[in-house]
């Protein structure tokens, strides 16, 4: 049995694009710990890492963790992107000194018009 407290956060990506992560809800130290299992320490990506933030309802320095590590598994030269951040972790990421270590982008609406 887990005996981790339990948590509203979810960490999440596909096996077949690993540089595709999502995040949502609460991200602190429980959710990077879920992280560690599914992205060992020294795993990289062979692409820039992206991280659809739209779910992040909250972010506190274990999750920041989780986006350093973003920029760790990012190649070389390249920078990861931030999709759909929430305004308050926007603040934080500004506040910590990371904005300028990533691209932000904002999703595209679906177009489910006939």
């Amino acid at each position: 049995m887990d005996d981790r407290k339990a948590t509203s956060g979810t960490f999440s990506l596909d096996e077949a694009q690993p540089h595709q992560w999502a995040l949502a809800g609460e991200i602190d130290v429980v959710v990077n710990a879920r992280f560690r299992e599914e992205w060992p320490a020294d795993r990289r990506s062979t692409e820039p890492v992206v991280v659809d933030m739209a779910g992040v309802t909250f972010i506190d320095s274990s999750g920041l963790r989780i986006l350093y590590e973003a920029l760790k598994s990012t190649p070389d030269g390249e920078r990861p992107v931030l999709v759909d951040v929430p305004e308050r972790a926007q603040w934080i990421i500004d506040v910590t000194g990371l904005t300028s270590r990533f691209d932000f982008r904002t999703s595209a609406p679906a177009d489910h018009e006939a």
